[in-house]
């Protein structure tokens, strides 16, 4: 790359688009929290408060991968999953199971 002439911000990376999907599904979490309506069926086909889409995983194999853009990701998905994590609580599961597929919304 020329240091004279940066390159602009991408606005269409695969990163942006599972951050913007893992997010989204943060944001529903917490707007379901907030409602105090939610009862957790703890089915992930049912309930709208857990996992359902590979979002976070995909973001998780780009961070591992490295590379130059990497530490930017993790710091930006790291913000959105301890919002997750401030409205969700262990609800057991496979331990195999990656700890964002594990939580469910609190009771």
């Amino acid at each position: 790359m020329n240091p004279h002439r940066p390159r602009r911000p991408r606005e269409d990376g695969a990163a942006l688009r599972y951050l913007a999907q893992w997010r989204r599904h943060v944001q529903t979490v917490e707007r379901l929290m907030r409602s105090q309506r939610y009862i957790s069926t703890r089915c992930p086909c049912c309930d709208p408060g857990m996992v359902q889409d590979d979002a976070r995983a995909r973001l998780e194999r780009l961070m591992r991968n490295g590379g130059r853009r990497a530490h930017r990701l993790r710091v930006a998905v790291e913000e959105i999953d301890q919002r997750f994590r401030d409205v969700t609580v262990e609800g057991g599961g496979p331990r195999a199971s990656a700890w964002w597929e594990r939580r469910v919304p609190r009771a």
